[in-house]
C-alpha cells in the first residue's frame, strides 16, 4: 500500500537502493528488527555491495549523461567546482549548502553512474553523492535508536528530541518508508508475531514523526500531509470540519447552559493556505516525474490521491458555507488551474 505525505514525496529525490536504507538485523535488539539478509538466500554479498551502490527510481533513459545537461545545469556544476578549487571537503561542503536550491532533475542526472564525463561533473557528483549517503547514514543511526527505544514513552521522547534537533528531515524519511515497506511485505508474507509487532511500532514512529514535522511546516501543508496518510474517509472528514471551517465560541456548562465567549469564530486553517499546499504538492509530484525520479503510473496516483482530499474539501466547504457561497466559489476558483489548467502545457502536467 502507498503512503504519500509532503515529505515522501520530497524523498524520492534522496531515494537509494532498499538495501542502503535498510538497518542491519544484527545492530538492532528490539523486536521491530529488519529483515536480515540471511533469510534471504537470493542475495549474496557481492550482489548486496551492488545493490547499496546502485541508485533507485532512475528513469530508463540514461539521464547521469553530460551530454543531456543544459546551460544553466552546466552554470550550476561549473560554478561549484571553481568555487572548492579542488578541495574535495569545500566542495562537498558548498554542495551541502546549494542542495535545498538544485533543481531534481540536475540531482537525478549527478545520481546516475558516469563512465566517462568532465572532470567537474565527477567532482561535483561524487560530491553529492559523500553528502546524500552521509545523510542516509545518520538517518538510520536516528531509526535504530527509535528503534532500541525499549518502551513508547521513551520513544515519543526520543522523537521530539530528533524533531527539535532537525533530524527528522527528507532522508531519515526515505529510511523510515524503506522499512515499513519491507516490514509490510514480511508481515504478509510469513504473518509472524514478532513481525507484526515490528510493523506496527515501525507506523507508531511514522504517525509521531510526521506529526513532530507537521508542528514546524505551514498550516496548509501540514493539514493536507495529515489527510494524507489518514486512510479514513470518516476520520478525513471530521479533520477537514475542524480545520477548514469556523471553530465554535459556544461552550456547554455541565448544567446544560450554552455560554458564548467573545471574539468571532476562527478557521484554523485560512482556505488559501490550503489550496497553496495542493497547488504546490502537485507540482512537486510533477517535477519529480519530469526529473524521472518516478514513472507516469506512480505520479498518476499521487496526483489522484491529493485530487480526492481536494474533492472532500470542497464538500466540506459546501456543506458548511452553502453551494451559492463565497467561500465555495473562491476554492474552486483556486484549484481550477491545478486540475483543470487550461493548457496541455501547464507545470500541474508538464513539471517545471
Amino acid at each position: 500500500k502507498m503512503r504519500l505525505s509532503i515529505t515522501l514525496v520530497s524523498a524520492v529525490l534522496l531515494a537509494l537502493e532498499n538495501a542502503s536504507a535498510w538497518l542491519s538485523p544484527h545492530n538492532s535488539q528490539s523486536p521491530m528488527r529488519v529483515r536480515s539478509w540471511e533469510r534471504n538466500p537470493t542475495f549474496s554479498g557481492t550482489q548486496q555491495e551492488q545493490r547499496t551502490n546502485s541508485r533507485l527510481l532512475m528513469s530508463d533513459a540514461d539521464t547521469g549523461d553530460d551530454s543531456t545537461l543544459s546551460d544553466e545545469e552546466w552554470s550550476v556544476i561549473t560554478n561549484l567546482y571553481q568555487q572548492a578549487a579542488g578541495d574535495a571537503n569545500a566542495l562537498s561542503k558548498l554542495v551541502l549548502e546549494a542542495l535545498p536550491t538544485l533543481n531534481p532533475s540536475l540531482i537525478m542526472k549527478l545520481r546516475g553512474a558516469m563512465q566517462e564525463s568532465r572532470d567537474e561533473f565527477v567532482a561535483v557528483q561524487n560530491a553529492l553523492n559523500s553528502v546524500l549517503d552521509a545523510r542516509l547514514a545518520g538517518a538510520r543511526d536516528v531509526l535504530f535508536e527509535f528503534l532500541n527505544a525499549g518502551e513508547i514513552r521513551k520513544l515519543d521522547s526520543l522523537i521530539g528530541k530528533a524533531a527539535r534537533d532537525g533530524k527528522l528531515d527528507v532522508a531519515f524519511f526515505q529510511v523510515l518508508n524503506m522499512n515499513l515497506q519491507d516490514a509490510s511485505q514480511e508481515q504478509s508474507d510469513d504473518g509472524d508475531e514478532n513481525t507484526a509487532n515490528r510493523f506496527q511500532i515501525l507506523q507508531h514512529i511514522y504517525t509521531r514523526c510526521q506529526e513532530e514535522v507537521e508542528k514546524t511546516i505551514p498550516a496548509g501543508v501540514a493539514l493536507l500531509n495529515k489527510l494524507l496518510r489518514t486512510d479514513a474517509p470518516s476520520i478525513r472528514s471530521n479533520q477537514l470540519v475542524h480545520y477548514l471551517c469556523p471553530q465554535s465560541n459556544v461552550i456547554t456548562t455541565p448544567d446544560g447552559k450554552e455560554v458564548k465567549l467573545e471574539g468571532r469564530e476562527k478557521i484554523l486553517v485560512p482556505h488559501a493556505d490550503f489550496i497553496d499546499a495542493i497547488g504546490n504538492a502537485v507540482l512537486q509530484i510533477r517535477n519529480v516525474e519530469k526529473a524521472g525520479a518516478t514513472n507516469r503510473e506512480v505520479s498518476a496516483n499521487m496526483v489522484e490521491a491529493v485530487r480526492t482530499v481536494a474533492k472532500e474539501a470542497r464538500v466540506t466547504i459546501a456543506d458548511k458555507f452553502g453551494v451559492e457561497s463565497k467561500e465555495l466559489q473562491e476554492f474552486e476558483a483556486g484549484l481550477m488551474p491545478v486540475f483543470r489548467p487550461s493548457s496541455s502545457e501547464s507545470p500541474y502536467i508538464k513539471g517545471e
